[in-house]
């Protein structure tokens, strides 16, 4: 690609992929619950998202997760008030850490010329605040949230509505995140995809594959610029 072809805009996916939800699972052992429940929780407020938008409907993250807690606790009784355990869950997201390799991923890509922004099943204020008590915040052109578009991620539409406010061909994007069913959707609705691995899993053969797979953002850079052909400068 020649030197002076505009770079990929990189969009980061923020739950899991930006954010450790670990820390979630000390809140739910605080309750009287198994602490692996917080993954419970998590899919299940991702399965409502998804019902919702195979019928062109959404609802704001809170509001699932608000729901969903409440079921769950009705199978696992917390200790106390089930209405304050429900808070302590949602409270618990907002107070999420970055993942340590996030700060110097994204110091080292906005160096390089890397334009970023942000695409989340969640709120945008939540984002933002993750994002800021990562240090990483003012990195970021735009931190946006599908409860402004017509469904959640996976839906196509949700993508390319996004790219309408970015005003950016979405075949000029990389989606960057750790679901590969976010990557899935992102690359039917015509971005390129990078897949985080942390845990080395397999990537699943009914997903489309990612143009990029690495271990973490810091690898991010090195991929891009010499080691993807179609996403290298």
């Amino acid at each position: 690609m020649p030197t002076d072809a505009p770079r990929p805009l990189l969009v980061f996916d923020v739950n899991e992929t930006l954010s450790d939800m670990r820390p979630l699972r000390g809140v739910f052992e605080e309750l009287g619950v198994p602490g692996l429940l917080a993954e419970t929780w998590f899919a299940a407020v991702l399965r409502e998202g998804f019902a919702l938008a195979v019928n062109g409907e959404a609802r704001p993250f809170a509001e699932l997760g608000r729901e969903t807690a409440r079921g769950l606790f009705a199978l696992h009784r917390p200790d106390g008030d089930v209405d304050a355990a429900v808070q302590r869950v949602l409270d618990g997201v907002q107070a999420l850490p970055v993942h340590a390799d996030v700060p110097p991923g994204i110091e080292a890509l906005v160096a390089a010329g890397y334009r970023l922004t942000a695409l989340t099943n969640g709120s945008a204020a939540t984002a933002e605040g993750l994002l800021e008590r990562g240090g990483v915040g003012q990195h970021f052109e735009h931190v946006l949230s599908v409860e402004n578009a017509p469904c959640w991620k996976p839906s196509s539409e949700a993508y390319s509505w996004a790219g309408g406010v970015w005003d950016v061909p979405l075949e000029r994007t990389v989606m960057v995140a750790v679901h590969p069913w976010d990557l899935h959707g992102a690359a039917r609705a015509g971005m390129r995809t990078a897949w985080i691995d942390r845990h080395g899993a397999p990537w699943p053969v009914y997903a489309r594959t990612p143009d990029l797979r690495v271990s973490g953002v810091p690898q991010l850079l090195d991929r891009l610029t010499g080691g993807a052909p179609g996403l290298r400068d």
